[in-house]
């Protein structure tokens, strides 16, 4: 017989007896609140969880393997009692993106699942499950470690070319007043990785970029020539027509008064005839003086006629130095030159 109703029917003979106090004093209310959601209550005069549990129908040895009561099982009752079965549930565990295998735990809600686990969770990190939903037997827990990784890019920004018409400048000549500069932007890049892999989007590893630093370029300033040719080249035509013989004996078919400019060039150069730039080759108009033609210079020397150039019109003579410094100091000068034979 059910212990409920046989000791009902002794109840009743206690009200007899007795009166009603008996009665409650014996009668007790059981609420048996599962881990796991349910909740269970049982009225009656129980002596024990397990004779409530047994008396709703469960069966007492399936409910001791799978949980765990808040206080002893077989426990005397003596008032109205609110008991916790706490389930020895299973729980599989993945970490990281590795399986940590299948744990044994009679905690309630997933936070202190994994707290009893002593799993630590980053800012970024995602579980599987909310914090505070109730663990299940067989449920599955997935920690997945999320990771940012920070750093910088810089872009490069183009600079501007200004230029400035000069009317003391040959034309289509040029001369570099301010040299320009590349600007920059720096961003910060954060790139995200989950488990150690990155995050993809898009087909693309998923980023932000923030912009942190601005460098503007500087503005390259260069002045243009503007300088017209004269319309008749006087200086083209020999000062002195006929030759001659040089002091040291050396002759000359025709001397012609040029006016004479320097330059130099950076090691290796080539001139317009294909030979390395070198003291002793000078740059001419080669309708006014032939490439490959032997002269003397004063003041400068022997020379060959093997270059050209965009400033050398008519009856001017480039002379060329190794350093901008003898390039300086020669300047623009009225020589004679001798053209040999």
């Amino acid at each position: 017989m059910n212990k409920k109703f046989l000791l009902a029917g002794i109840a009743t003979v206690a009200i007899s007896l007795t009166g009603t106090l008996v009665v409650y004093a014996m009668e007790k209310e059981v609420v048996i609140t599962f881990s796991d959601g349910k909740k269970v209550v049982s009225k009656g005069f129980h002596d024990t969880v397990a004779e409530a549990l047994e008396d709703e129908g469960f069966k007492v040895a399936e409910m001791k393997q799978k949980y765990q009561p808040s206080i002893p099982w077989d426990q005397k009752l003596t008032k109205d009692t609110n008991v916790i079965l706490n389930c020895r549930c299973k729980v599989n565990l993945t970490i990281g993106g590795k399986a940590e295998g299948e744990k044994e735990t009679t905690k309630g809600t997933v936070r202190e699942f994994l707290e009893e686990q002593k799993i630590a969770l980053g800012e970024w990190d995602e579980v599987s499950s909310a914090l505070d939903a109730k663990i299940q037997d067989g449920m599955q827990i997935s920690v997945d470690r999320i990771e940012q990784v920070i750093k910088k890019e810089e872009k490069e920004i183009k600079f501007d070319t200004e230029e400035q018409k000069d009317k003391t400048l040959a034309k289509g000549e040029k001369k570099e007043v301010t040299a320009g500069k590349l600007g920059k932007e720096i961003y910060q890049v954060t790139i995200y990785y989950k488990n150690g892999q990155p995050m993809m989007k898009d087909g693309k590893p998923a980023s932000d970029s923030k912009l942190i630093e601005k460098i503007d370029p500087i503005k390259a300033v260069v002045k243009v020539g503007t300088k017209e040719e004269e319309a008749e080249e006087k200086d083209s035509r020999p000062a002195f027509a006929g030759g001659g013989s040089l002091p040291n004996g050396t002759s000359y078919k025709k001397m012609i008064m040029a006016e004479t400019t320097a330059y130099t060039s950076k090691p290796g150069a080539k001139t317009a005839s294909g030979k390395l730039a070198k003291v002793g080759l000078v740059a001419v108009d080669p309708r006014v003086i032939p490439l490959g033609t032997r002269m003397f210079i004063e003041d400068y020397g022997m020379a060959i006629a093997a270059d050209t150039g965009g400033a050398v019109k008519g009856n001017i003579v480039d002379v060329y130095f190794n350093s901008e410094a003898e390039c300086q100091k020669w300047g623009r000068k009225n020589k004679k030159v001798y053209i040999l034979d």
